[in-house]
């Protein structure tokens, strides 16, 4: 790739590079990238790194990538109250296709907030509106499907300081950070009656781009109606109004 003569296009070209390589660049393939002298692009990078835009790595290959100011900012891109629009058509889907009531949450100023929900047409049985706000850090489906992607450190901070009721009765740390780790392997999380008895919800995360533990969206209703359907099906359906929500949010950001 030939870089442009001019600054501000060499530094935001770097960007570009370690941005479409989320494993990282090494110094020499930054370098034959760019197509600039080596000294060059170490400054830029060295620049960049300063700033918090890059982040050297200390591995054996000292590579490069995105670094939390870009990511900071990105972030709150991403999670502007604009982007909350992009979820129309998802949960409208999950909301008719499951005849239940769809949710989305995000992750905002350290709390996990439920933003939206919405119920299917009316009939003569009821449903559950779970209302709007935060959540439980450690008991909602919601909040799972977010903090499975967060950074531990970051995950620990927000239980020791309480921001929101945190772990259930008899849950230790170790334990939630268990479950963490199996809601971002599965790429689901489940509230079975941790916060009310008979409710039962199931969420999962929606990326943007490389970038999750943003959003999560899901499903709540009676744990009879819901647990009457195969597990498999039901995160199949969840997992594909995530995938039309992500995809909405990808189209705004461009």
């Amino acid at each position: 790739m030939m870089i442009s003569s001019t600054p501000l296009t060499r530094y935001h070209q770097v960007l570009q590079i370690v941005a479409e390589r989320p494993e990282g660049v090494t110094f020499t393939q930054l370098a034959e990238a760019t197509g600039l002298p080596r000294s060059t692009s170490h400054r830029i990078a060295g620049a960049l790194c300063a700033i918090g835009y890059l982040e050297h790595m200390e591995d054996a290959k000292g590579t490069y990538i995105l670094g939390p100011a870009l990511l900071s900012l990105l972030r709150s891109t991403a999670l502007a109250d604009s982007r909350l629009l992009a979820f129309k058509e998802a949960l409208q889907f999950l909301s008719a296709k499951l005849g239940e009531t769809a949710f989305c949450a995000r992750l905002v100023n350290d709390q996990v907030q439920l933003t939206e929900a919405v119920t299917p047409p009316p009939t003569n049985r009821s449903f559950m509106h779970p209302g709007v706000g935060p959540r439980p850090l450690g008991k909602c489906s919601s909040s799972k499907a977010i903090l499975a992607y967060a950074d531990p450190k970051e995950v620990e901070r927000l239980l020791n300081i309480e921001i929101l009721p945190g772990l259930k009765e008899n849950v230790t740390v170790n334990s939630f950070f268990a479950q963490l780790r199996k809601v971002a392997k599965d790429g689901y999380a489940i509230c079975d009656g941790e916060i009310e008895q008979g409710v039962y919800s199931l969420a999962c995360p929606v990326p943007v781009g490389n970038m999750m533990g943003l959003y999560s969206l899901g499903i709540v209703g009676p744990a009879k109606r819901l647990k009457a359907m195969p597990i498999g099906d039901l995160v199949n359906i969840v997992k594909s109004a995530a995938a039309i929500a992500s995809e909405q949010l990808l189209r705004d950001l461009a």
